[in-house]
């Protein structure tokens, strides 16, 4: 597949030109070239759907308990209005429960290495800050809630995995079969999140008419969905069940992109040459960011304060920003993005080709074609993590812990990755203007760089995933010595997506306090 996709960028989407290339059905997909990429995202809803596609693609009718949850994604919706505005409010709180979750995972030994399974303790990593920002305490840090999402997850997969390969004619009664884990999941997780839902509901109604009721909203999306909706009179979004239904898609949605994407960060970094130097240039990095925090936070075992993390601090992280996109870049999950179904009963017709496109059918931008050309990113199957990051930015990181643990200046070695190209480091990409060459941050979207999609319906949960994901490398890096692989263990193809490897175990080992 990825032979056969390069050679398909090279002869056509390079050129300006589309192909069709088949999904796992055999149905042909039209892949635009990256520069028709306005003329996708331009097209209106009703003309070219990305709701539609997702709909299909995620077997909407069988995988998600009921149609209505993916063919009007209002959960998205919600996240689209709140997240941005929300998310350095959230800050502080998803740090501790990124701090909770690693100490009772890879544990806080200072004198035994640890072995763990990479992906297996990821996943239990990303959970709960996942459900941090979903439900917030106590629920997030419940086994049997977290179980639940996770199974969900799961058996979402496979339905949409299977019922590809199934005859339309016998969709309704393979996808219903397939469905019975789905209520099964809905069932067991509705014991768990109606009971917080109801409450919610009754503290927002109670806060309504008496304004002197000592109570805010929590912030997270439960509070967010619950305020958007009554401001919009969605009535049908205030009805319990159907919170609880959108409760499992956002974990469907944030478990698995997040998951996969940290992986894939770990991985790239853990397997680094150790000459590199990225380790130690983010812990430096981090560990200043971190004592700039204006934000605090109390133990209640200890009642003292220590510095916590804020908006401001983490936007600081260039490096690890750089990290985290050159990682999404490199080591990318999906093979093309911003895909549309055509919902034109005329069908649309591409005024740059003259192609037309019947209704029913798919569009999509090539991703892994620009993200892997060596004219746009030196050096485009090597993993340089300050690939996006400036010379300036990994100076700034001026000291780095020795191997006695305390804290001496870098030399210019140090500072420079040695096994990097200098081009590489400092021009990013070969952008077409100023004002792009500056978008090089994790959140920004461009033909070049389509991890998150592109245009009005880039992925909502962006801003979330690149918090979180910095959140748990910086704990990492500060709190763990990590034994570097050898080899990074390469990812495999399975149709148009690459999956990372599940069964690498690295071995940990908690670093003293301050080392």
């Amino acid at each position: 597949m990825q032979e056969w996709m390069g050679d398909a960028y090279q002869k056509y989407s390079k050129r300006g030109k589309t192909y069709l290339l088949p999904d796992f059905s055999g149905k042909p997909i039209f892949i635009v070239p990256p520069s028709q990429l306005k003329w996708l995202i331009e097209q209106p809803d009703n003309i070219l759907s990305t709701a539609a596609f997702h709909y299909d693609a995620q077997q909407g009718d069988y995988a998600f308990t009921h149609p209505s949850i993916l063919s009007n994604p209002y959960h998205e919706h919600v996240l689209h209005k709140s997240l941005p505005r929300k998310i350095g409010h959230l800050v502080p709180d998803l740090w501790d429960e990124v701090a909770h979750s690693f100490d009772h995972i890879w544990g806080t030994d200072t004198t035994s290495w640890k072995e763990v399974n990479l992906q297996s303790s990821i996943d239990h990593l990303v959970a709960p800050a996942v459900n941090r920002m979903l439900v917030g305490l106590p629920l997030c840090r419940n086994p049997s809630y977290l179980s639940e999402m996770h199974k969900f997850t799961m058996n979402a997969v496979t339905i949409m995995t299977v019922l590809q390969f199934v005859p339309t004619f016998l969709k309704p009664l393979i996808g219903r079969l397939l469905a019975i884990s789905i209520t099964r999941r809905l069932d067991k997780s509705r014991k768990h999140t109606l009971p917080i839902i109801v409450e919610r509901l009754a503290d927002f109604n109670r806060k309504w008419q008496d304004p002197t009721y000592d109570w805010q909203p929590p912030n997270d999306y439960l509070s967010w969905h619950i305020a958007l909706a009554s401001s919009e009179s969605r009535m049908q979004e205030l009805e319990p069940d159907t919170i609880a239904r959108r409760l499992l898609a956002l974990n469907f949605a944030a478990l698995h992109t997040t998951a996969t994407g940290t992986l894939n960060l770990l991985l790239d970094l853990i397997a680094s040459p150790p000459s590199s130097n990225y380790i130690p240039l983010i812990r430096a990095e981090v560990t200043a960011a971190l004592a700039s925090s204006t934000s605090a936070s109390t133990s209640t075992k200890t009642s003292t304060s220590t510095k916590t993390w804020d908006k401001a601090a983490l936007n600081k992280c260039h490096l690890t920003d750089s990290a985290l996109r050159e990682s999404l870049r490199v080591s990318n999950f999906m093979s093309r993005n911003v895909q549309k179904k055509v919902l034109a009963p005329a069908g649309i017709r591409n005024p740059i080709e003259g192609w037309t496109a019947r209704q029913g059918s798919y569009i999509a931008v090539d991703m892994h074609g620009p993200q892997h050309d060596a004219d746009i990113y030196p050096e485009p199957e090597e993993y340089h993590a300050f690939r996006f990051a400036s010379a300036t930015a990994a100076t700034s990181a001026s000291h780095i812990s020795s191997p006695t643990g305390i804290s001496t200046p870098a030399t210019d070695d140090e500072i420079k990755p040695s096994n990097a190209n200098p081009a590489v480091m400092t021009t990013p990409t070969t952008m077409e203007n100023a004002k792009e060459k500056a978008n090089t941050s994790v959140l920004s979207t461009s033909s070049a760089f389509l991890p998150f999609g592109h245009g009005r319906h880039a992925c909502p949960g962006r801003f979330f995933i690149a918090v979180e994901v910095k959140l748990m490398v910086a704990y990492m890096v500060m709190r763990y010595e990590i034994e570097p692989l050898a080899q990074r263990p390469r990812n495999r193809w399975l149709g148009g997506i690459r999956l990372p490897p599940t069964g690498t175990v690295i071995r940990v080992r908690r670093r003293e306090e301050g080392g």
